[in-house]
């Protein structure tokens, strides 16, 4: 296990020294992040159901639609970042020096998928440590303990699912050029099409569809659903109830019909454990043609 470890420290180091792979790995983020409060975040809290609650209130509920997709794009785009060191490495061929030692393949392809899991659920909850913080700060609400048991335990999974379809479609690609046009349009694809940077009652039925084959939806609602469960049981079940669509809380099921959300999360993981052995496959294929 020795070996792996040293694999595994070598990937994450690799990554977080590489100053400008961090930063784009961030940037759909601090995208994201930037069109909430200057445009999209007012859209939030300006409706007249909502005139009567305090700005303290107002916030506290802008805050969880924000972050509930913010957090869920963070897990993809940080994925895919440190995937990019498979990428380099695969192209500069800095791999032939470990296939020539007794390392087995399986423990350098598992060295990338756990470097990947460790960095993104690392930075990930620490941004869900913040938001606590903002919360509590600047609205004077506090998140319950079992709230923040409950996210950071929903971004652990959705770390590992992240990481899994970013580990099969970097094995995908063939190029540095070809990861750095992938990165640059995936967390904005992602973003709309999972209903982050607007409801998904706005883009459509058709729309609509098509977004609940893709499991970052329903990840993104699971995540607001627990993280607005305070803000709404503060607001009464009248005004819940009125922007729940509006906040995109409620679930979507697979092609209108309507799924358990145990058995999406369920489906997903099953997704992604298959998708885990093809990225195997794969990955042992690149590597024998070194």
């Amino acid at each position: 296990m020795f070996d792996l470890k040293c694999m595994i420290e070598r990937n994450i180091l690799k990554f977080l020294r590489d100053k400008a792979a961090v930063f784009f790995s961030l940037l759909s983020v601090i995208i994201l992040l930037a069109l909430y409060f200057l445009f999209i975040g007012r859209q939030y809290t300006s409706s007249e159901s909502l005139s009567m609650l305090s700005d303290e209130l107002k916030t506290f509920m802008s805050v969880g639609v924000i972050m509930g997709g913010v957090l869920v794009i963070n897990t993809v785009s940080l994925s895919l970042g440190v995937m990019g060191n498979l990428v380099s490495d695969l192209d500069q061929r800095k791999l032939d020096a470990y296939l020539v030692t007794p390392v087995k393949r399986y423990k350098i392809i598992l060295s990338y998928y756990i470097s990947s899991i460790m960095v993104t659920a690392t930075l990930t909850l620490m941004m869900w440590v913040l938001t606590i913080l903002y919360v509590g700060i600047f609205a004077g609400y506090w998140y319950t303990l079992l709230t923040i048991i409950k996210i950071s335990g929903l971004l652990i999974f959705y770390t590992f699912l992240s990481a899994t379809l970013m580990i099969f479609l970097t094995t995908l690609l063939k190029s540095v050029n070809a990861f750095g046009a992938l990165s640059g349009v995936l967390g904005t694809l992602i973003g709309f099409i999972s209903g982050i940077y607007m409801p998904l009652f706005v883009l459509g039925n058709a729309m609509s569809k098509v977004a609940s084959l893709v499991p970052f939806t329903h990840m993104t609602i699971l995540l607001k659903q627990i993280i607005l469960k305070e803000p709404f049981e503060l607001t009464g079940p009248e005004i819940a109830n009125g922007v729940s669509l509006f906040y995109g809380t409620r679930e979507i099921g697979i092609l209108g019909q309507d799924v358990s959300m145990i058995w999406l999360m369920l489906g997903s993981f099953a997704l992604g454990m298959v998708l885990l052995y093809f990225s195997y496959r794969r990955m042992n294929q690149k590597l024998g043609k070194s």
